[in-house]
């Protein structure tokens, strides 16, 4: 699109990179045209929860306007002004309550409920031959298009536990008969979990006050395909279509997404049956077996990092390692709940 140096009479900045709103009318119809005013809906066809259009953008599309740049009111006149410059504006958008995409979210609410029969039936019914078949033809082609390349020379980090210095050779993936279940991989089957920082790995092993721990950084030696859940929620309406999803396809599909990205994200505890894993296990074996490398998700223990479950662990090789004592923790909590006392 047609950009130009000047003024934006939204942020008041100056020499700035601008464009014309009317240029960006028929990008911003497809966003609109998730939402249908309540009045004009026909109340015998599926539709869910009432929202106000601008509200549900802001916490539906998070990354679509920068706060940082424009306020928040701003951001609603620029919103509002781009959409009375389609021929397809109705400013009952902005005035009434809207349902968010009825036929589609009923699609995305359909597919959750999905996950919750997969998931019951792989832990208490059907191991492997499931009656409930996974449309797997639709989770391949939408994990294909959140497909990331790390190029060679990347480098990540595993952490172990241990009282002494480990050397390169004992950083790798455990063998297969010490090998637990885990939220990627089965037991007996070992993936190798990275992260891609220092800190996050630290937070990951959870490691105690006065402990010690080896550090091995992983370069890659050949390019790694990963599918990357980690960004999901951060995509916004227009990202997406880089990555060749239409904005209805997306929204079926985000909350699927969302709850395999979170599921692996916890971390493994010792009250966990290991029937918790399998859901995730099988998800990832799938992702293994139509040719990923990998697979990353947020780091639920350093919200700022993420992880890495690596299938084919001979496309890195731990060049060095180092030795660290944890000197300080700190804790941050809140209340969750009331707790009386007896008097």
């Amino acid at each position: 699109m047609a950009t130009a140096t000047g003024l934006c009479q939204f942020s008041n900045a100056s020499a700035v990179s601008v464009i014309d709103i009317k240029l960006l009318a028929d990008k911003f119809d497809n966003l609109l045209s998730t939402y249908s005013v309540v009045s004009g809906f026909d109340p015998a066809e599926p539709h869910g929860e009432q929202v106000m259009i601008f509200d549900h953008i802001l916490s539906y599309w998070p990354n679509l306007f920068d706060n940082q740049v424009l306020p928040v009111g701003q951001c609603q006149l620029l919103l509002q002004s781009i959409a009375k410059e389609s021929a397809n504006y109705d400013r009952r958008l902005f005035e009434e309550p809207v349902y968010f995409n009825p036929q589609y979210n009923t699609d995305a609410q359909e597919l959750g409920l999905k996950w919750d029969v997969f998931t019951t039936e792989i832990k208490s019914k059907n191991r492997f031959f499931l009656t409930e078949m996974i449309d797997t033809d639709t989770l391949r082609s939408v994990f294909e298009r959140l497909n990331k390349t790390y190029s060679t020379g990347t480098v990540f980090y595993r952490g172990r536990i241990s009282d002494t210095p480990l050397s390169i050779d004992k950083m790798g993936k455990p063998p297969k008969e010490k090998t637990s279940a885990g939220r990627a991989n089965p037991v007996g089957i070992p993936y190798l979990y990275m992260s891609n920082d220092q800190e996050t790995t630290l937070y990951e092993t959870r490691i105690s006050l006065h402990e010690t721990i080896t550090l091995g950084d992983f370069i890659t030696t050949a390019p790694l395909s990963v599918v990357s859940l980690k960004n999901v929620n951060e995509y916004g309406p227009f990202d997406i279509e880089t990555k060749g999803f239409s904005i209805e396809e997306f929204i079926r599909v985000k909350s699927y997404l969302l709850k395999l990205g979170s599921e692996l994200s916890k971390p493994v505890r010792k009250q966990d049956s290991d029937l918790d894993y399998l859901p995730t296990q099988f998800l990832c074996e799938f992702i293994k077996s139509i040719g990923f490398d990998a697979v990353e998700y947020r780091s639920a223990m350093n919200p700022s990092g993420f992880n890495l479950a690596v299938f084919n662990d001979h496309k890195l090789s731990c060049t060095s390692t180092q030795f660290y004592s944890v000197s300080e923790l700190h804790y941050v909590w809140e209340q969750t709940g009331l707790v009386t006392s007896m008097s």
